[in-house]
């Protein structure tokens, strides 16, 4: 029973432009601004890399005095930054890393937002036409008990009881048409689309029965990358800041001139040393070293949290797929098999109304329920997908 109502859904689709899942994922990805800032944080984190292997500009000055040589013009090139260069290049790299893994959490994110509403709108539109043709069916029932009604084979009470059936249905589709409505809003804004909101197409038990594979490298979670680039940045900015107390000379060249005793320019070469006079950095040191502990400390925590959220997304999944199975290949079934015997027992004469509508709407809560727990299977797989940063 619960194929022919879904071939009824189909029918009784809203007309208007269709969309696939691939496709409303596909849309989401170009036309989201939320990718556009992803990107665009993982090109500042680059351009942060080029920044901290720069060497730095050297520093001219020019002087003229009353005394001779009067004109002075020196050139400094510090050299402190040698020490540094390869901590700082090596934490900006980790910054880059934990830029990757925050645009790969953002697209995942975006993605379990986009299925979630495209299987959201395409149960409501489902239970939409499977209330519809329950409505159907009631409405028969009902045509049924007036003709025996006429006939004299039932009361007036049993007939008065179809009747208010088939109109409880009518209002039950009129209300499961306005969930599909904003549920198909609410998806055309998930995927940035103007106009009329499209009806998602495809079947909800999409990938039921063949579930995705479980085993997960926990390093290349998206979660678990970002708080290890967070720890190796802090580690490597603590190793830049114990390096910079080792004090480096500033070389300096140049000229003087403007000395008519001595004609000509005279070249200057130097050096300026650092003199830690009223402090030598260590507490410089001490903050980085502590904040490189916090982030390493993090990153455990941020590994157990992943293993956790694996599990409970693991459970969720299967506990779904296994429930979701179980209405579409036993429980409608079986309610479609006893709507029609009482429906058959009703037109022979030999039962009473209320079999039969219980039988419906045994009936219509059983197909509801499978539609929901597919849904809820979708939710999970969507969950899924966004805890191990993929892009289905």
């Amino acid at each position: 029973m619960l194929m022919i109502l879904l071939g009824v859904a189909i029918l009784l689709q809203s007309p208007g432009d269709t969309i696939s899942l691939d496709q409303a994922l596909d849309r989401a990805r170009h036309a989201r601004a939320s990718v556009v800032a992803a990107a665009a944080a993982v090109a500042e984190a680059r351009s942060a890399l080029r920044t901290a292997g720069a060497v730095p500009n050297p520093t001219i000055s020019y002087s003229r005095t009353e005394s001779v040589p009067r004109n002075h013009l020196l050139f400094d090139q510090p050299l402190d930054w040698l020490l540094r260069r390869g901590s700082d290049r090596s934490a900006a790299r980790a910054g880059v890393d934990r830029a990757l893994a925050d645009s790969s959490l953002a697209v995942a994110g975006l993605l379990r937002e986009v299925r979630s509403a495209y299987f959201r709108a395409r149960a409501s539109r489902l239970a939409e036409s499977l209330v519809r043709a329950q409505a159907a069916l009631a409405d028969t029932v009902a045509r049924l008990s007036a003709a025996r009604l006429r006939a004299g084979d039932i009361s007036l009470l049993e007939q008065e009881q179809a009747a208010q059936e088939a109109a409880r249905a009518r209002q039950t589709a009129a209300a499961a048409r306005e969930t599909a409505r904003v549920d198909e809003a609410d998806l055309a804004r998930a995927i940035a689309w103007d106009g009329v909101p499209p009806t998602p197409i495809g079947p909800l038990d999409a990938g039921l029965d063949q579930l995705p594979d479980t085993s997960v490298d926990l390093a290349a979670l998206p979660g678990v990358r970002t708080a290890t680039a967070d720890s190796a940045a802090a580690a490597e900015q603590a190793r830049s800041a114990a390096r910079a107390r080792v004090p480096l000379p500033t070389v300096q060249s140049g000229a003087e001139w403007g000395d008519e005793a001595q004609p000509g320019a005279l070249r200057v070469i130097g050096l300026a040393l650092p003199f830690p006079l009223w402090n030598l950095g260590g507490s410089r040191v001490d903050e980085a070293r502590a904040r490189a502990t916090r982030a390493s400390a993090l990153a455990r925590e941020a590994r157990l949290d992943a293993v956790r959220q694996l599990r409970l997304v693991r459970i969720h999944l299967e506990e779904t797929s296994a429930r979701a199975r179980f209405d579409r290949d036993s429980i409608v079934p079986g309610a479609g098999v006893l709507r029609g015997r009482a429906l058959r027992a009703y037109q022979a004469g030999e039962t009473g109304i209320l079999p039969v509508l219980d039988a419906l709407r045994g009936e219509r809560d059983a197909s509801l329920g499978a539609l929901q727990d597919q849904l809820a299977f979708q939710e999970a797989l969507a969950d899924w997908y966004a805890v191990v940063g993929s892009a289905k």
